[in-house]
């Protein structure tokens, strides 16, 4: 009998490896196929609207996915600037808070910027940044949490529901002022 020399022929644990990467190329083009037709070829009226259980939702319907972009979080930022009274850094890290005028600011700031860029969304996400020297960033920080409570008191219809996203953060500059940046959601099935 003649015996094969080692070597020859094929191995099959070296083609394993190839096996492998060949099976996980081909599920990835499945999986990336499947994500790049995820509502590409659909058009709103091919979609059943869901049934509503409360009265208000008929007044104002959640954007669709084909009017305002895809569904969850628009990535571009909307930026308010508010100066707000003397003192409002201070105040807010004692037991004072913001005063009405200064409410009365951030709301009538909010309200505009609604208007401008909302298109009758409603706010997925808030990153407010409390703007003071370096030495002030304790309570900048605080300014900026009382902005944010403010916000959400004041305005709890222009969120989408009670768990949206609001960070307070700390920006250097001269104090009493805050950066709001505002993100939409662009399909806010959830909320109020």
């Amino acid at each position: 009998m003649r015996r094969r020399p080692p070597g020859a022929g094929i191995a099959p644990r070296h083609l394993a490896g190839w096996l492998f990467a060949d099976l996980f190329l081909v599920l990835f083009v499945v999986v990336l196929g499947m994500v790049a037709s995820d509502g590409a070829g659909e058009t709103g009226a091919k979609k059943s609207p869901k049934a509503s259980a409360s009265p208000s939702s008929s007044a104002s319907p959640s954007p669709s996915r084909t009017a305002k972009g895809p569904t969850g979080l628009d990535p571009k930022r909307h930026t308010i600037a508010v100066s707000l009274s003397s003192g409002a850094t201070g105040r807010a890290a004692g037991s004072g808070g913001l005063n009405a005028a200064d409410r009365k600011k951030i709301i009538a700031a909010l309200d505009k910027e609604m208007g401008k860029s909302g298109d009758g969304r409603r706010i997925g996400m808030v990153i407010t940044f409390g703007v003071a020297p370096q030495a002030m960033l304790g309570a900048a920080t605080d300014l900026a949490e009382d902005v944010n409570a403010t916000l959400k008191s004041r305005r709890p219809q222009a969120f989408c529901g009670g768990n949206v996203g609001t960070r307070p953060f700390w920006s250097g500059g001269s104090a009493d002022r805050v950066e709001i940046e505002l993100y939409y959601i662009n399909a806010c099935e959830g909320g109020r």
